[in-house]
């Protein structure tokens, strides 16, 4: 018997050469202004005049002996060519013995040097195993056979404790190669054991800041262990090794170690050969900084990406299957590759290798054998399926990916991640099933589903993908989807199933949903899900053949919970938008009040295109759902362009406790497909659960900057007047503008100004922008308002009260209050 499991992860592999950064031993943070690494100088020695000589660049380079390399930099500040012949230098130990030394053959034949310049002179000398650097120092000395020993002491010099010349982790240090500088780094490394050997892959920046070419053919590269053993680098000589005036270069370097541990004190050390000589002189030793093995691998439902010719690729293993008979156990994988580039790149000849916790290694056996370019945005995929012997364990799976070069077959390792275990339970809602259907192979998969509410009955719906795993388009396979609940079929006629897009095909290594819905009684519970996926045949589809089963665990039942600062994104073809809620007020009445929700919406569209009908409930803390009536808007509305909808739900007693109240808001669906923007849904799908914002209380004391959204008003310059015995009037000024700039607006507010005159209350309304008599859109605009009754008999002579209300649907949320006709005071 077989069986077949999958599990899903994501993976990030992110460089500039092809190095996963999230795998890197040693990843330093380098820019423009990358630090540079100090050393400690030694003195120069005086030459005369202005002219000096000073040693630097004093290093250690190992082989069968170990050879002392230092340079001795000359500086002629005369106006007459310096001849360094007349000098030289001599090797000491401070202990007084003396070191015979060579200088290079090259700067033997040219040694003087020319007015107002400086010019190197490299020496070399065999020296103690057991030497270090501060064991030394140096004389200069000058020719004059007027000395009993034809020789003059111009001084002696030092190496003090602490000189160190090794480029510390993560710092860039200026060098010198053929008398030209360049800036140089050790940018990124990597070490891992792979197939018994510790396996390295570096990424070694040069930055040319001479105004010469510089070949860079003739650089050599050792990794030095702890004792001192070298093991020389290889180098991917791909693309050009000229090195031109202010360019830059990253240079991949690769090897294996004959060690299976790392090594905590390697150090890569650089050299130049001497194209006559053929002897090598070191350039600049570089710490390398390791992590441990456990660290280096990608963990698990990571993600991030590679880097191919300069052009960052999304990479992804997007599903890992397992396949157990008594013949073998398969491992395949689809690694998606995504170019988030301007332009199309081609993928390199990558060699994939499955390794098992023993270090056996397995090299795929279906990889693409055919050049795929990868054009931006568009989502290539690499199937991987690996084959090992029956009884392999296959936990702690690692899979390896490397580059080969031309100069090394083997290659060089770029990705490093580690498989996910197969999951013990089968009928997991992430499991996804392979299915040939009359249209090709496809991939199935449930993955979430909602229970909503949905007047005196609830909603129950799941989300069905289905993935084209090949690069060719093909049609949309002929689906029948059935639910059981708690193993109840529910009947096929009380079951939509709604397609999410309008398409007749999937494109490959893309996919397409439908969510399959059905109504339920409120008071039925169920904890047990299934969803039935069959392959429909025949001209009505009555004859068909199962795909699979889903079942639905109770975890992916949840809804997705929103925070007040969160958005809702609104997704779909001709209907992507995304919706924010803005505030949240509660507006009352005599012997009612409102809770109202209100949201910015956003058509992210390209194009003129209506807003998905959403629909919306209100969840109390007590479990109760109201229906909530959201105000769509039922135009076309601009690209880009945001408007300004709500939902609000009418409780019947004023004093209910609305606090903790949820709102969960889905797009409407009536018989089987999205619901228009002016029609009428008999059901919602894909809802999120919105946690509110607190509702903004505060009452001001003055009538300035009063917000009723998307208005603001200031009302100012009030003043009463009697216009018969029972009438009073007030006229005052306003300025009314916008706060924000919505193309539409679902529903009206309204303006309401209240005197309250002991126990009697009068109000008046005004409409904002649009209407009769309404307040318009400016500053420094006259009004007034009067209130007639008789009980205001002299309500000119004694203290009362305006109020400021936000009016909608009949109901009023108090914004302002002032007492009106104070008493003076004589404080």
């Amino acid at each position: 018997m077989r069986f077949i499991q999958r599990a899903g992860f994501s993976i990030v592999i992110a460089s500039t050469a092809l190095l996963p950064i999230t795998q890197l031993s040693f990843t330093p943070q380098v820019s423009a202004a990358a630090t540079i690494s100090t050393t400690t100088t030694l003195k120069a020695f005086n030459l005369g005049g202005s002219s000096s000589a000073q040693v630097t660049d004093l290093q250690f380079l190992y082989g069968n002996e170990k050879t002392a390399y230092f340079t001795v930099s000359v500086y002629n500040g005369s106006s007459k060519d310096l001849n360094f012949m007349d000098y030289w230098v001599e090797l000491w130990t401070k202990s007084g013995n003396k070191y015979t030394i060579k200088l290079d053959d090259t700067d033997a034949k040219n040694s003087k040097v020319i007015p107002k310049s400086t010019k190197d002179f490299h020496f070399s000398a065999k020296v103690n195993m057991n030497s270090s650097l501060t064991d030394f120092k140096f004389k200069l000395i000058k020719w004059d056979f007027s000395q009993a020993s034809y020789t003059r002491t111009l001084g002696e010099v030092s190496v003090p404790i602490g000189y160190n010349q090794v480029v510390a982790a993560g710092a860039g240090k200026v060098v010198k190669y053929d008398n030209k500088k360049m800036s140089s780094i050790l940018l990124r490394s990597q070490f891992a054991v792979i197939g018994g050997q510790l396996e390295g892959a570096l990424v070694y920046r040069l930055t040319n800041y001479s105004g010469q070419t510089i070949s860079l053919a003739n650089l050599n590269y050792y990794i030095k262990r702890s004792g001192g053993t070298l093991s020389k680098m290889n180098v991917d000589a791909t693309g050009d090794q000229q090195l031109y005036p202010g360019g830059s270069k990253e240079i991949q370097l690769f090897g294996s170690l004959p060690i299976t541990k790392l090594d905590p004190n390697m150090q890569l050390i650089v050299t130049a050969t001497n194209q006559e000589s053929k002897a090598e002189t070191p350039i600049a030793t570089y710490t390398i900084k390791p992590l441990s093995q456990q660290e280096i691998f990608v963990k698990p439902n990571t993600e991030g990406s590679i880097s191919i010719d300069g052009v960052n690729i999304k990479t992804k293993i997007r599903d890992t299957f397992y396949d157990s008979n008594s013949d073998n156990e398969a491992v395949s994988m689809y690694l998606s590759l995504n170019n988030g580039g301007k332009q199309t790149v081609n993928l390199p000849a990558y060699s994939y290798f499955l390794m098992t916790a023993g270090g056996a290694l397995y090299p795929a056996k279906l990889t693409q054998t055919t050049p795929v370019e990868l054009a931006p945005s568009i989502v290539k995929e690499q199937y991987l399926q690996f084959s090992l012997p029956n009884g392999t364990k296959i936990t702690d799976l690692k899979l390896v990916i490397r580059k080969t070069s031309e100069e090394n077959k083997k290659g060089y390792v770029v990705g490093l991640f580690q498989v996910p275990s197969q999951s013990t339970d089968q009928n997991a809602s992430q499991k996804a099933i392979k299915y040939v259907t009359q249209q090709g192979l496809f991939e199935f998969s449930v993955i979430s589903g909602e229970r909503l509410p949905w007047g005196e009955q609830d909603l129950v719906n799941a989300v069905i993908t289905i993935r084209n795993p090949q690069l060719n388009t093909k049609s949309l396979p002929n689906i029948k989807a059935s639910l059981l609940l708690n193993g109840f079929k529910v009947d096929d006629k009380d079951i939509q199933l709604i397609p999410v897009d309008n398409t007749v095909a999937i494109a490959g290594s893309t996919y397409f949903q439908y969510i399959v819905s059905t109504k339920v009684p409120y008071t039925y519970n169920t904890s047990d899900i299934t969803v039935v996926l069959s392959e429909a045949a025949g001209a009505d589809g009555a004859a068909s053949t199962p795909i699979g089963r889903f079942k639905l665990s109770g975890n992916k039942m949840i809804l997705p919970v929103l925070k007040p600062t969160d958005t809702m994104d609104v997704k779909g073809v001709g209907r992507t938008a995304v919706l924010m809620i803005t505030q949240v007020n509660t507006y009352v009445a005599d012997n009612s009040k409102i809770l109202y929700a209100e949201f910015d919406y956003k058509n992210l569209e390209q194009r003129f295109a209506n807003l998905a009908n959403l629909q919306a409930y209100f969840k109390t803390k007590d479990g109760n759902y109201i229906q909530a009536n959201f105000q769509n808007i039922k135009d076309k509305v601009s690209s880009s362009k945001s408007s300004l909808v709500m939902a609000y739900a009418k409780f019947p007693e004023k004093n209910y406790d609305l606090t903790g109240v949820e709102l969960w808001v889905g797009q409407g669906v009536t018989q089987g497909k999205f619901t228009t923007a002016d029609g009428i849904a008999d059901g919602y799908v894909n809802a999120v659960n919105y946690h509110m914002p607190v509702e903004k209380t505060d009452v001001q004391t003055t009538f300035d900057n009063l917000k009723i959204n998307p208005y603001k008003i200031t009302i100012d310059n009030i003043s009463q007047s009697l216009q018969d015995t029972y009438k009073i009037n007030f006229d005052f000024k306003y300025d009314l503008s916008k706060i924000a700039d919505y193309e539409k607006v679902a529903g009206n507010h309204q303006l309401v100004i209240e005197l309250v005159d002991k126990d009697n209350k009068f109000e008046q309304k005004f409409e904002l922008e649009n209407g009769n008599d309404a307040l318009k859109i400016g500053e420094d605009i006259k009004a007034s308002v009067a209130f007639e009754d008789q009980k205001l008999w002299g309500i000119i002579y004694r203290q009362y009260t305006l109020n400021i209300y936000d009016g909608y649907q009949g109901h009023k949320k108090l914004l302002a209050t002032q007492t009106m006709n104070k008493p003076f005071s004589n404080g």
